[in-house]
């Protein structure tokens, strides 16, 4: 049935057989599936379901979810519901996957008749959240962090789909079995994460997962696991810094190989909400030679059940960027952000401040955007910041109108 929806997609984008497309058209790929579903699958991913890469036994459900619902299905299910049908695409292809036609076809029909023998002699449970168990627990207070979940789906019925949902993103869905009551996960990067149980794609359960720092985290980020930088490594005297240097260390060069780095700080910082609070920073992209041009900035501020995303580049690049306005996201392509367009000579005062409910955005002093804020205040948990190359930051503080929360001038906070 893979080997089915990779010639539905094939035939709709008209590209000719996949294992002729080049790395540029996997790309291309990655990016009209994310337009068209707002979820993002790798061109790694990609070539692994068209047999390009190192092939996977089992991809996941979330995979399968997105491809299916990009070839026009509510998900994977559906899609394999209504697989017979599709067969005809197959007899533009001698040989499809690890298959011949007469086989697939024999197979199909197969699971057809048995799916509508059984649908008709089964009743499925309808889902009570009240009857299901999942809360969850880091193992250590260090990054990579491993965290245990536990869990009763005892309730579920017998044909259901148990998943962990690791965070807010669904692909990172990971099957788990009825019978069991413990899985473990491993988070490599800090965050507060909303973790779900879900059956049959329905949440039943949510439960906190708050991957903490103990200070500024810098991470030089990777496709396959991340490189944590050391203290001394992004550390300055006027606040935290990736430098080329440090790049170099490592062996990257950022004007051959696209780089982002990342600085976190995500902890308790108390008592700041998103209905009061006052975050302003100094910030530059030092790298003048990135392999886009646009020398890209984001900070996320990281709040219990979402995050406020603001991006900075160079003036010309402003239809690349979106803005993340709590629970809404501001495309650069269908409305104008060109106030967040800078040069990055020098340093740019980068401020968000928060009343009763609106937020403001100011980039040297002057307004660049004004968004609502949830109706119920939510805690504040974390800064994020992502660079295109390399970066600093300096003169951090986070503030309410009645107290200091941060500041990186100040270590007693």
């Amino acid at each position: 049935m893979i080997d089915i929806l990779v010639a539905q997609i094939e035939e709709r984008l008209g590209w000719g057989s996949g294992s002729e497309w080049s790395n540029r058209d996997f790309e291309e790929l990655s990016d009209l599936i994310f337009d068209s579903t707002k979820k993002r699958l790798s061109v790694t991913t990609l070539k692994r379901i068209w047999g390009r890469a190192e092939l996977v036994a089992n991809p996941s459900s979330a995979t399968l979810d997105i491809l299916s619902e990009f070839s026009g299905y509510e998900n994977w299910r559906e899609f394999a519901n209504s697989a017979a049908t599709n067969t005809a695409l197959l007899s533009k292809k001698k040989h499809v996957g690890r298959f011949h036609l007469p086989a697939i076809v024999l197979i199909l029909m197969g699971i057809a008749i048995l799916a509508t023998i059984f649908g008709a002699l089964t009743t499925r449970k309808s889902i009570d959240a009240s009857e299901f168990e999942f809360k969850s627990r880091p193992v250590s207070d260090e990054i990579p962090n491993s965290v245990i979940f536990e869990y009763d789906a005892s309730a579920a019925d017998d044909l259901a789909i148990i998943e962990i949902q690791q965070s807010w993103d669904k692909n990172k869905r990971v099957a788990i079995n009825r019978k069991d009551s413990v899985a473990t996960s491993i988070y490599y990067r800090p965050g507060f994460f909303k973790s779900k149980l879900v059956v049959d794609g329905t949440i039943v359960k949510e439960h906190d997962v708050f991957i903490q720092t103990k200070d500024w985290l810098g991470v030089i980020e990777r496709d396959t696991l991340p490189i944590y930088l050391k203290k001394e490594e992004i550390k300055d005297n006027n606040g935290v810094s990736v430098s080329h240097e440090t790049l170099a260390e490592y062996g990257i060069d950022p004007k051959t190989t696209n780089v982002r780095s990342s600085l976190y700080l995500v902890k308790d910082f108390g008592g700041i909400y998103t209905d009061d609070f006052d975050l302003s920073m100094a910030v530059k992209n030092t790298f003048e030679q990135g392999l886009s041009g646009c020398r890209s900035f984001q900070l996320y501020v990281l709040y219990d059940g979402g995050a406020i995303g603001i991006p900075l580049a160079k003036r010309g690049c402003a239809s690349n960027l979106n803005v993340l306005a709590f629970d809404k996201t501001i495309d650069g392509k269908k409305n104008d952000l060109s106030a967040f367009g800078v040069d990055f000579i020098n340093f740019v005062s980068l401020e968000l401040i928060s009343k009763l409910g609106v937020a403001r955005i100011l980039i040297n002093g002057e307004q660049a955007y004004t968004m609502n804020g949830p109706e119920t205040p939510r805690h504040i948990k974390g800064i994020v910041i992502h660079f295109e190359g390399t970066g600093a930051v300096q003169n951090v503080e986070l503030k309410s109108s009645e107290r200091m929360f941060y500041s990186s001038g100040d270590t007693t906070l």
